[in-house]
């Protein structure tokens, strides 16, 4: 399983090439209204960073600086908090 987080407009396009390519997604955004297409395509829906990690094999993230970088790796949710499970 592949995780992604970021799905604004880079990571969306991204996120979707390996939904067509055949690869179990499992995906998180802040907002889920912008994951709706994918969850539509079977992404599945992570309702926190620390999800996506819990389930994934390799997780992409596509986000915008780093305040949001340290937020979706170290915030109380964050992906790191479950890495090397």
């Amino acid at each position: 399983m592949i995780g992604f987080i970021g799905l604004g407009i880079m990571g969306s396009r991204m996120a979707e090439n390996l939904l067509d390519k055949g690869y179990d997604l499992i995906v998180h955004n802040r907002t889920k209204e912008k994951a709706l297409h994918l969850l539509e395509k079977g992404a599945k829906w992570a309702h926190s960073p620390k999800e996506v990690a819990e389930q994934a094999d390799i997780v992409f993230t596509m986000l915008a600086n780093t305040k949001a970088v340290e937020a979706v790796a170290l915030g109380e949710h964050g992906l790191l908090h479950n890495f090397g499970r």
